[in-house]
């Protein structure tokens, strides 16, 4: 059995289907939060079992949680997509993988072409098509507004594509999570890039709990943004200059003073005004600013704590200008018998000087 692991199939705990070899949750910025659950396959009064297991077929609802103790947390919910199946000659050995995401897929099923109301904002859009799927919005303002006189919003993409892209231009990150209720609840905001709670990975010291830790950079990639567009109406030319860079975690050298030299790329759209012009360019610039990136495996158990993408860590002795916070941009949960490891990808964009 998985270390801790307990499912939950169509609302209702299920104890029968918690002997698993391995379960693995795989969260990434940008994408729906993947399940993979192996269980051995066995003959059974002359088929094969769980193969034809009904709560685990296709479309069949499913929650992961985390509940070893000290721990409450739903991992993952949502449907069931897909089986990988290995069968061996003697069927021992043989293994059944079940495949599914968060409830985010069912926002990709369908092109929509859609013209929005006057006067609607994308955080308006977002909360709507949230609401649609069931979903409780946790949806932070942006603020331009879609006019009719000047330029309506526009849909022809699933729902799941066209928030992503309006959480792109705003610098904003979307992502479904499930609470330890079964509620699932939609996220549009900003990076956060302050947690008083942030949990400490710690290495090179007395009581580490990481025993390794990969760091990259690059700084080569846009700090500047040329943006302009065409008021159609006015007969001028949208400037959408001087936008300021991203914000850093606090006491980082941002990139644009790591390296001063002009790396600039350019932002041309068909915009309302002026403040829709800057947005999209400072959510290029935001997207392009993380150039430190590192990776490490930590134990659930040996840190105290489960450790989700959209959060903060913070890191110690790893060299002054390494060690501080870090984004969560990645979380792939290995939870085999006796452990529940958590393999991160961390990026910044600053260091200390």
């Amino acid at each position: 059995m998985a270390f801790g692991v307990a499912i939950v199939a169509d609302g209702a705990r299920a104890d029968d289907l918690m002997d698993l070899a391995l379960v693995e949750v795989h969260e990434q910025v940008g994408q729906p939060t993947t399940y993979y659950l192996r269980y051995a396959v066995h003959n059974v009064d002359g088929d094969l079992a769980p193969l034809k297991e009904p709560r685990l077929g296709p479309g069949a609802d499913l929650a992961v949680f985390q509940r070893a103790p000290g721990f409450y947390e739903c991992l993952v919910r949502g449907p069931v997509f897909s089986h990988q199946i290995h069968l061996t000659h003697g069927v021992e050995g043989s293994t059944l993988e079940v495949v599914g995401a968060d409830s985010s897929i069912k926002m990709d099923r369908e092109v929509k072409l859609t013209q929005w109301a006057d006067n609607t904002a994308d955080s308006d859009a977002v909360s709507m098509i949230a609401a649609n799927y069931g979903l409780a919005p946790f949806v932070e303002s942006t603020n331009t507004r879609h006019m009719e006189s000047r330029r309506t919003l526009i849909q022809h993409d699933t729902d799941l594509n066209f928030v992503r892209m309006l959480a792109r231009r705003n610098g904003y990150h979307f992502w479904v999570r499930c609470d330890d209720l079964l509620i699932d609840s939609a996220y549009f905001k900003p990076p956060v890039l302050d947690d008083p709670n942030a949990p400490l990975l710690r290495i090179n010291i007395d009581e580490p709990n990481m025993d390794s830790f990969d760091i990259t950079w690059d700084v080569e990639r846009p700090t500047s943004v040329v943006a302009s567009s065409w008021d159609g109406a006015a007969k001028q030319v949208i400037d959408g200059s001087g936008v300021p860079p991203p914000s850093t975690f606090s006491g980082d050298v941002p990139l644009t003073s790591i390296a001063s030299e002009t790396r600039s790329t350019s932002v041309l759209a068909a915009v309302s005004d002026a403040g829709d012009l800057m947005g999209r360019a400072s959510g290029v610039l935001m997207e392009s600013s993380w150039f430190v990136q590192a990776s490490c495996k930590v134990s659930a158990q040996r840190l105290g704590r489960i450790i989700r993408t959209h959060s903060v860590v913070n890191v110690d002795s790893v060299g002054t200008r390494y060690s501080g916070s870090y984004y969560v941009a990645g979380v792939r949960h290995v939870i085999h018998e006796s452990d529940h490891e958590m393999y991160l990808t961390l990026v910044r964009n600053g260091w200390k000087s």
